[in-house]
């Protein structure tokens, strides 16, 4: 989508309607080609006619400057960013921002970090969008804008989404649902695309069933607010949807009917994406040179924007595979060196991209394998001396791999020995042997530490940790003390904060759950970390090696293998 067209009406709407409500309450609707309304509507009916546009917004500007009225000043450059691109609308912005960031107002430089979001976004830079929305989130909150507060938490959703955050990107676009149908015939664009969000994000966290409702229900609401223009975001997913399911033949009928609508209307990150699955899809049902075909113009797109969504790089892949079946060295060489700037830009944007160290074409190899190319294609020449260099740099840097490999993997078989052998499900530490000395030392007194000491027995042995959301407050209510005292409690005789406490209780089961219950050990590190009380499986995965100093899904495997022997 295109997120300066789609993002700002509904809340330029909030704050002119403002500004002119304040406006009436000192003198009578002035509707004469000079006023600041007369001006605002005539920029918002020519917006689509940068000429036209441009000449009300000058003429705002230009009079708001002769009043000397900063807020309408701002308005104007705020006009003029709107129908500038970069660098000039950064220009406008950052004017926008110099003069008003100390002003107080309610109004900006909030709605000029919204727009500066929204650029960066356009731009592909979209660490610099999510700082710019985090800090539209909180001044929305500060001054009280709950519609700006709620487009500013949605659209870090999206990009939490877009960053590989899927989880918590559910959440963020679930919390926004509400607001956005409530709202929806003031705001049916931001709704329309929450709906198109929210599917994008059920797809990425496999609940199919609800991604097809959300579409069903987007295609519907398309045509009930008239914007059936936005009709093909849910065609798309829904292809996308089928394709997850395994349903290619309704994937291709869907895809194939979206990227005919998309074509004309420049929304190529979309595009690319639409015909990476619709590759996949002519590919699946046998059309092997039909999805070849798909999977060249994917990189035909993405030589024209820098917006690449992250599955539609693997149409690299599958055509670098291609022209290497078919031994066509200057097509695999060409398709390398794309796939080596996209990976650049990729991992410039999208941290799970950077995290996720075991590609198919991770840029190592990629190097390597175009290294490789170029030495065949110029064979004959001075080639022999760089070749065996070569070999032996690869000998070398394997024999460090494979030794760096087998040090850790030795590690981790050790702590997964010491892990396997230790058991003992029942083990509560004796704490009450501890001297009166640290009772002493805490200041509290001794039949209160006593007492905290004994629930926390009786909390241990009830699996009460296994409880979500669990926080010093909520236990220490629960314990009728208060969540002071049983922090410096737990600090002295558990030798640890809170936090860690409450983790490694839960590791602990976690590891005896795994070692002695063959079903949880066929649950997902997802499903493991949310029945040991974790709300996400990367701080189950933290805690897990931070307390054993073996990954969970290492000492799964290790387990298996143990078990299997």
């Amino acid at each position: 989508m295109n997120y300066n067209r789609l993002f700002f009406k509904f809340f330029l709407f909030l704050l002119f309607t403002n500004h002119i409500i304040a406006f009436q309450q000192n003198q009578e609707i002035n509707s004469n080609e000079d006023s600041y309304q007369f001006l605002t509507e005539k920029f918002y009916e020519n917006e689509g006619d940068t000429i036209q546009a441009r000449k009300y917004a000058l003429k705002y500007l230009l009079k708001a400057k002769k009043d000397n009225d900063t807020i309408n000043m701002a308005n104007g450059y705020y006009f003029m960013s709107l129908i500038s691109k970069s660098p000039k609308a950064h220009k406008y912005s950052d004017t926008i921002i110099r003069m008003t960031k100390n002003s107080n107002l309610a109004e900006y430089p909030m709605y000029s970090y919204y727009h500066r979001a929204a650029l960066f976004f356009n731009e592909g830079d979209f660490k610099k969008a999510f700082d710019y929305f985090l800090k539209v989130y909180e001044e929305a909150k500060k001054y009280n804008n709950i519609g700006l507060e709620y487009a500013s938490k949605k659209n870090i959703g999206i990009l939490k989404a877009l960053l590989g955050e899927n989880e918590t990107a559910l959440i963020n676009l679930r919390d926004c649902y509400t607001f956005f149908a409530k709202h929806k015939k003031q705001a049916p664009v931001e709704y329309l695309e929450l709906l198109f969000a929210l599917s994008e994000s059920y797809n990425f966290n496999k609940v199919l069933d609800s991604a097809s409702v959300i579409n069903h229900l987007g295609y519907k609401e398309s045509i009930n607010l008239k914007h059936e223009e936005l009709q093909y975001y849910f065609i798309l997913n829904e292809g996308i949807n089928h394709f997850s399911k395994e349903n290619y033949s309704a994937a291709q009928d869907s895809l194939f009917k979206a990227i005919e609508l998309m074509e004309d209307n420049g929304d190529l990150a979309n595009l690319g994406q639409a015909r990476y699955y619709l590759g996949e899809s002519l590919s699946v049902l046998g059309y092997k040179d039909l999805a070849i075909e798909e999977h060249k113009k994917v990189d035909a797109i993405f030589q024209k924007t820098p917006l690449i969504i992250p599955e539609s790089r693997k149409s690299y892949e599958i055509l670098i595979k291609h022209y290497k079946d078919i031994n066509d060295n200057s097509n695999q060489l060409k398709y390398i060196e794309r796939l080596l700037r996209v990976d650049s830009v990729l991992n410039s944007n999208y941290k799970y991209l950077i995290k996720n160290v075991v590609q198919n074409y991770d840029t190592p190899r990629l190097l390597a394998e175009k290294q490789e190319i170029i030495n065949s294609l110029e064979k004959g020449g001075k080639t022999s001396i760089l070749w065996i260099f070569l070999l032996s740099m690869l000998s070398l840097l394997s024999i460090l791999f494979l030794g760096v490999n087998y040090t850790k993997n030795r590690k981790y078989k050790k702590r997964f020995d010491e892990l396997f052998l230790v058991s003992n499900p029942d083990k509560v530490s004796n704490d009450k042997e501890i001297t009166i000395n640290k009772k002493d030392a805490i200041g509290i007194d001794e039949r209160i530490v006593e007492d905290v000491m004994d629930r926390l027995l009786t909390f241990e042995q009830n699996l009460g940790f296994l409880k979500r959301n669990i926080t010093t407050n909520s236990l220490a209510k629960s314990f009728s003390t208060n969540s002071k005292y049983l922090s410096k409690i737990i600090n002295a005789y558990k030798e640890k904060n809170f936090n860690t406490y409450i983790n490694e209780l839960r590791i602990e089961y976690a590891v005896e759950k795994l070692k002695t219950d063959k079903k949880f050990k066929k649950y997902s590190i997802r499903a493991i970390a949310h029945e040991a009380g974790f709300n996400s499986t990367e701080v189950f995965s933290k805690a897990f090696y931070k307390k054993n100093g073996i990954h969970p899904s290492y000492f799964i495997k290790l387990l298996e293998k143990h078990q299997q022997s």
